[in-house]
């Protein structure tokens, strides 16, 4: 009984914390002040993502939409993506991630941020390689193309 009563309360203060934060009660006040700072507009940046399997395709987005390219790379091997980006293609963040395993030698994955500064066609290329060996004819790539469309 004492169980059923302290849990009826509980919802009921959830409930009514619910009511209060949705705004959802009711105004009496009668003023009609206009609001004296001016409105502005909002801008939603929308986010694309591409990994693996994105490799060679073409990628539309709106100006300055953001792209998140996400590789697996496992740098105790030695090898690390080595990425290019065409001009006005900006590079947010450039960063690796390691595991989420205790296990020795374990890959994580590597992300990067792009936003396209304008109108017009990107390419973003990266090669999985050791850094103290040149790439090969061999080597794992990957490649996409970015199209920035006009608003």
């Amino acid at each position: 009984m004492k169980k059923s009563l302290f849990m009826g309360t509980i919802c009921a203060v959830l409930i009514l914390t619910a009511i209060v934060l949705a705004g959802c009660t009711e105004n009496t006040s009668s003023s009609t002040a206009k609001p004296t700072t001016p409105v502005s507009t909002v801008t939603i940046v929308q986010t694309f993502f591409a990994n693996s399997t994105s490799n060679g395709t073409i990628m539309t987005v709106p100006p300055y939409g953001r792209v998140i390219v996400r590789l697996n790379e496992n740098p105790t091997t030695g090898f690390s993506w080595n990425a290019t980006v065409s001009k006005s293609l900006s590079v947010v963040s450039d960063s690796f991630y390691p595991p989420n395993s205790t296990l020795v030698g374990a890959g994580g994955y590597h992300e990067w941020t792009l936003v396209p500064e304008s109108a017009g066609t990107y390419t973003f290329n990266a090669v999985y390689k050791r850094p103290w060996e040149g790439p090969s004819p061999t080597s794992e790539t990957f490649s996409l193309i970015i199209v920035a469309t006009p608003v």
